[in-house]
């Protein structure tokens, strides 16, 4: 099991950072409970300040009663549970692709005229071999197909599947949030209604941004706090009703606030001008939505790298030194900073002096 974990910095920047992967000895979501519990004593954490879980769709992991986050939402009911978009999506696209008896076929005819070659150690970074990796076969079948229904599907599936992976990327950016997310998915609905309504005309495939003066409403915001009652009590919820008050009026004309492109631009811009303290309720709010998970694709990221990490030479490599190795190559951005001289001086202190003197 991989565990990331997803906060805002003190310079209001969203960051995830993967922690370790936990051997289980299975998947039931009770072990899977133990084993979080554990990296959280061991790293000083307390799971009373979770204020968010995201996972998949299994039912060991979105249980109601049973699973994963019914469990941590007994110990803290504010650690409100999101399904990964990602996969939300790609269950979307499979069960339309089951429902529509067209798509299901055209996709079965479309793997009989393409032959997919690729060797993703030899063909990662060589986009042209990547290209010849696609090579038709079947001729004759291609030919007989080119004048049915093929070409119809066709260019039907493109327009779909370009529409969705445009929200695919997005999901995947490790500063995504919710509000930002909701508003891609909300605009991918839209122009795909417009495809279904307009049939096949040049579809604008520039996605919405979320933005934070346009659509600002107090009610709704005031009603999303309601969910964190840990963090809001009484006096501070009318603290907060007041700050979004004098935070619309005094911020949306001000020309740096005017420009934002979602919730976590305008996290930054708060603590670079300082406004964070003078909006403190506002700011928290800010915070609490920001730490929602929006996808796992961290967490599948971190699992990518143990097929580069695992090799032949690594085949029994064990727990402890697969977590360091597993550090370092997945938070490369992180480690860029720390110097080798200050890797060294820690190394020799670490040696005993006996050694030491054998040098």
């Amino acid at each position: 099991m991989a565990i990331v974990l997803r906060y805002v910095d003190n310079r209001g920047v969203v960051k995830e950072r993967f922690i370790r992967v936990v051997h289980v000895k299975d998947t039931s979501s009770l072990t899977l409970k133990v084993a979080i519990d554990d990296v959280f004593t061991r790293n000083n954490l307390s799971m009373s300040q979770v204020r968010g879980q995201g996972y998949d769709g299994a039912s060991n992991m979105r249980g109601a009663f049973n699973g994963l986050k019914a469990l941590i939402l007994k110990d803290n009911d504010s650690a409100h549970y999101v399904h990964c978009f990602t996969h939300q999506l790609q269950l979307v696209i499979v069960g339309v692709e089951k429902k529509h008896d067209g798509v299901d076929d055209f996709f079965e005819q479309l793997s009989l005229v393409v032959n997919v070659r690729v060797k993703p150690r030899e063909l990662a970074y060589s986009s042209e071999r990547y290209k010849m990796g696609f090579t038709f076969q079947n001729h004759h079948k291609f030919d007989e197909l080119i004048s049915g229904d093929f070409v119809f599907y066709l260019h039907l599936m493109y327009e779909i599947l370009h529409l969705t992976n445009v929200l695919s990327k997005h999901l995947q950016k490790k500063d995504q949030d919710i509000l930002e997310a909701a508003s891609l998915v909300r605009g991918i609905m839209d122009a795909l209604k417009s495809l279904r309504d307009m049939g096949f005309a040049k579809l604008v495939s520039k996605h919405p941004i979320a933005r934070i003066h346009g659509g600002f409403d107090k009610t709704k915001l005031l009603k999303l706090s309601e969910l964190y009652t840990k963090d809001f009590d009484d006096v501070e919820m009318m603290q907060l009703d007041g700050e979004l008050e004098i935070y619309y009026h005094a911020l949306h004309k001000d020309g740096r606030f005017t420009s934002l492109q979602g919730i976590s631009d305008l996290s930054c811009l708060m603590v670079e001008t300082g406004t964070h303290r003078s909006y403190p309720m506002v700011y928290r709010l800010l915070k609490l939505v920001l730490v929602l998970p929006v996808a796992t694709a961290m967490v599948e990221r971190c699992f990518s790298a143990m097929k580069f990490l695992k090799t032949d030479l690594h085949n029994k490599i064990g727990d402890d030194f697969l977590n360091d190795v597993m550090i370092s190559y997945v938070e490369k951005e992180a480690l860029m900073k720390v110097k080798i001289e200050d890797v060294m001086d820690r190394f020799q202190k670490c040696v005993p002096i006996d050694v030491k003197f054998r040098y």
